[in-house]
């Protein structure tokens, strides 16, 4: 990110050179462990179109693998988080990434559906904490008024991932035989090594806090640090400190709502990752090759990374919240009526890529609500539990959609009730007050410098 593109915002030029550093220092790097976080996330899905196959996997049992990992994963989340705000994102997030990369290799020994189930739930306990390690990570380096900017430069690693990760993973699939392995277990073993390769580089690349950056000017770092605590004296909020009091911040009622209307929007992003190769294997004609499905698979992502940058730079610019969620959630209904409701391959995808720019462009907005919402000292754990509630949608829409293709012997009921997950999502949103999510635009919004 240059300067250029940062200086739109309200904020002093140092501020801007400041930030402008900050990010082409690491947010790339960022961006490449999210990238290959969500390719192990999601090449279990082009696993399935030959592993169930093969080791006489259900969709049911699939599905409910997938749920159970989401669970485990729902259990670690928060302590995974608040270790890392304890002991710094450099050694966390880089035994994140090591575990979870070893763990998704030892997915090619998946020998039937509870092999399937253990292995699963390893990655997702190794995995627990990166989303939300991340997202507090930049609480530390950019003032809420930047920071949904911010985290849209390394969220766009989804869609690239989606992109790059579904016609890699179409062209592993063909490497069926080589030494005597299925195409499937070279896909977890070649897409899993990379993750390990990064958290080794976190460990010596990353920096805790402003305060250890060695590659900032002392003026740099004055600069920052001043921004920081500015923007944090204007977001402060009476309240007595300690856990019952963060408890009782989490728990409130316009909190939970938020954080149930992000489980709806992160349940459909797991169900379209996760479900979309073996969706449109389903609605292609038989035979189609599996190089192809991941040709196909790669439109929704790539249609979804050129709209997630300009919805959140939009909402940046705005400084405004609700809408910015709401919208790209219904859009996400109607993408999803559209691929149910027309038996025509094109309009299918057409109607699965309007689902994912939906999906995606919501859940970076979604991020930057608890460091609004939230005070200071709960800030950590109310991270966490956002993407917690987030992992409690993806447990629940495999279920849907497993469940709903074994009943019904096609994916159109499945569909069907993933949009009206997101409904629901979208309707819920309308009971929080649009000021507590910032919602009224420049006039709640935070004073910029120049004010």
């Amino acid at each position: 990110m240059g300067e250029e593109s940062v200086n739109e915002g309200n904020f002093s030029p140092a501020e801007a050179r400041v930030f402008a550093k900050v990010s082409r220092r690491f947010l790339w790097f960022i961006m490449l462990l999210f990238m290959v976080n969500f390719v192990d996330r999601g090449n279990v899905g082009f696993a399935a179109l030959t592993m169930n196959k093969e080791l006489g996997i259900s969709t049911s049992s699939f599905a409910l693998a997938l749920s159970l990992a989401a669970i485990f994963y729902f259990l670690f989340e928060i302590p995974s988080n608040l270790i890392l705000e304890r002991v710094g994102a450099r050694y966390w997030l880089a035994r994140i990434a090591v575990t979870w990369g070893l763990a998704s290799c030892a997915c090619m020994f998946i020998m039937g559906t509870w092999s399937l189930v253990t292995l699963r739930v390893i990655v997702a306990i190794a995995e627990a904490g990166f989303a939300p390690g991340t997202v507090l990570y930049m609480t530390y380096w950019y003032p809420q008024y930047y920071r949904a900017r911010a985290q849209s430069n390394y969220m766009i690693a989804q869609p690239i991932a989606i992109a790059l990760g579904s016609t890699v993973s179409g062209l592993l699939l063909g490497m069926n035989g080589i030494f005597g392995l299925s195409g499937w277990r070279w896909l977890f073993l070649i897409e899993g090594l990379p993750s390990v390769i990064l958290g080794v580089i976190a460990f010596w690349f990353l920096t805790d806090k402003p305060k250890d950056a060695a590659w900032l000017a002392p003026e740099e770092k004055a600069t920052l640090v001043a921004a920081l605590a500015r923007d944090e004296k204007e977001r402060a909020r009476e309240g007595r400190p300690g856990w019952r009091a963060a408890t009782r911040e989490i728990l409130s009622r316009n909190f939970l709502i938020v954080c149930f209307a992000y489980g709806c929007d992160i349940g459909n992003a797991a169900a379209l990752g996760t479900w979309t190769p073996l969706l449109l294997h389903s609605i292609n004609k038989p035979g189609t090759p599996y190089w192809q499905i991941g040709l196909l698979a790669a439109v929704p992502a790539i249609a979804a990374l050129i709209a997630m940058p300009l919805w959140t730079r939009h909402a940046d610019k705005t400084r405004e919240r609700f809408w910015h969620c709401v919208l790209p959630m219904a859009l996400g209904v109607i993408g999803w009526c559209i691929a149910a409701g027309v038996n025509n391959p094109p309009v299918q995808l057409a109607g699965l890529v309007i689902a994912n720019i939906g999906t995606v462009s919501a859940w970076p907005v979604f991020f930057t609500l608890p460091s609004l919402m939230l005070p200071q000292n709960a800030r950590a754990a109310g991270i966490a539990f956002l993407n917690v509630v987030g992992i409690a949608g993806t447990a629940v829409t495999p279920l849907i959609m497993g469940f709903m293709k074994d009943a019904t012997g096609t994916y159109t009921a499945s569909m069907l009730s993933m949009g009206g997950v997101f409904l629901i999502g979208a309707a819920a949103m309308f009971l929080v007050p649009r000021g507590a999510v910032g919602g009224e635009g420049p006039a709640d919004a935070v004073p910029s410098p120049a004010q």
